[in-house]
């Protein structure tokens, strides 16, 4: 019987501890970016304005899509560092490739911060140090400013939350950067001057300058993006700092099927995140509450109960035998 009285207590501190380790420790020390990722998206836009390479010829109106594809390196992470590398291939609707780049990114697993080792590189260039965001918000993204890291412009540039918003139903954070037009290479090849609006001129010298709006839609509970776009102006611009032909004009998405994929990723996160961290702790701190109250009207109650049998008998000892008989 002792031992029955001590159980009370040895459940509400389970329920208690319970409580704690599911908010502290599974959701908690549970929220580490993954050393293996395999994620492949891709953004549209239906009419495009491009530089054709091989004729030197500005195309208008032709559709395009960014591909870009993110793997892990599970091998050169640990358990503070992943290491992820990214493909991003812009091609038209009809197979030609337009640009193409390609980055190796170690972050911190808990901040997504970018980290400075694991040989990095930009497409080849390994001088670029990547700073800010790597590839995307943290878990638990707040309605705040994040530095972020452009790999298009190769610097580290400042996402300003705007206001929250729904996709396809799903709570997200709407976050937003315009920069540009910024400098981000001098062309190795000169380019005819017939291309530039300059026929009297021979070969000329270019720089390319990139103005570039991105937007992205974030749910905040696991920090992925489930939407983005991508608005960007490419122009040649000549040592006078005139630009003299646009050499890439798009307004590119996420295409409707990503979408979709990515919200429901995000969704089945964010269920998972408010169980573990909201729903489940205070369920068993509600319980572990209720055992010892009820614990002790229970135990009240019986003895309520052992007390009245226990009158009950000692009246009938009290009453004489033949009293008994004459009352039957």
């Amino acid at each position: 019987m002792q031992a029955l009285r001590v159980v009370p207590y040895v459940v509400v501190a389970f329920l208690l501890t319970m409580a704690v380790l599911l908010r502290y420790y599974v959701y908690g020390d549970g929220l580490v970016l993954p050393l293996e990722q395999r994620r492949i998206s891709h953004l549209a836009a239906p009419a495009a304005t491009y530089l054709d390479t091989a004729t030197l010829q500005v195309r208008t109106g032709v559709p395009v899509t960014s591909t870009v594809s993110l793997y892990g390196d599970p091998a050169a992470g640990d358990a503070r560092t992943a290491v992820w590398v990214e493909f991003s291939s812009l091609e038209t609707g009809y197979g030609q490739r337009i640009d193409y780049h390609e980055r190796r990114t170690a972050f911190d697993r808990r901040t997504g911060l970018a980290v400075d080792c694991c040989n990095g590189y930009i497409d080849d260039d390994t001088a670029i140090k990547q700073t800010g965001l790597a590839f995307r918000l943290p878990y638990g993204a707040e309605p705040r400013g994040y530095p972020i890291f452009d790999p298009v412009l190769k610097r580290q540039v400042t996402l300003r939350y705007e206001r929250e918003e729904a996709v396809e139903g799903l709570p997200a954070y709407r976050y937003s950067y315009t920069v540009g037009p910024a400098k981000v290479e001098d062309l190795p090849d000169q380019i005819p001057g017939t291309v530039l609006g300059l026929p009297e001129r021979g070969l000329v010298a270019v720089a390319r300058y990139v103005r570039i709006t991105r937007t992205l839609w974030v749910e905040p509970e696991s920090g992925l993006p489930v939407r983005v776009r991508e608005q960007r102006v490419d122009t040649l611009r000549t040592p006078d700092q005139v630009d003299r032909v646009v050499s890439f004009q798009a307004d590119q998405v996420t295409e409707p099927g990503d979408v979709d994929a990515q919200v429901a990723e995000a969704a089945g996160f964010r269920r998972w995140a408010i169980l573990i961290r909201d729903v489940f702790p205070v369920v068993c701190l509600v319980l572990g509450f209720l055992v010892i109250p009820v614990t002790v009207a229970v135990r009240m109650r019986r003895r309520r109960a052992r007390a009245k049998r226990s009158a009950a008998a000692q009246d009938e000892k009290q009453v004489p035998g033949h009293d008994l008989a004459d009352a039957g």
